[in-house]
């Protein structure tokens, strides 16, 4: 049952994997960096793409340490509420952005929850 769960984390993770924004080296760096809103993945922009797998993966690195579904999803919100209010102070607050950090902490907890049992 847990080989299950891990490779679904696997599929999940490499599959919200989004391509970086075209630019310059620096914009590259960045792996958040926003890219052109031209570029989308369907209906989904792959900025959100990355905001929920990066959301899924610090929050299920906290729900494998303490074995908690709580302190997955609230470890993973917190981080996506910190990124959005850092980048209100260079651009905007995006809550399509806390949405996908939503939907990846959900996941993580998700997760956390199957692989404790």
């Amino acid at each position: 049952m847990r080989f299950g769960f891990l490779l679904l984390i696997v599929i999940v993770s490499t599959a919200t994997r989004a391509p970086l924004a075209h630019g310059d080296d620096e914009a590259r760096a960045d792996s958040l960096a926003a890219a052109p809103s031209a570029e989308r993945l369907g209906l989904i922009a792959p900025d959100k793409l990355q905001h929920a797998s990066l959301s899924f993966a610090s929050g299920l690195a906290v729900g494998l340490v303490t074995r908690e579904p709580g302190a997955a999803a609230g470890g993973a919100l917190t981080l996506g509420v910190a990124k959005e209010l850092w980048d209100m102070h260079r651009t905007h607050f995006d809550r399509g952005d806390l949405l996908a950090d939503a939907l990846g902490a959900a996941l993580a907890a998700w997760a956390t929850h199957a692989l404790r049992r």
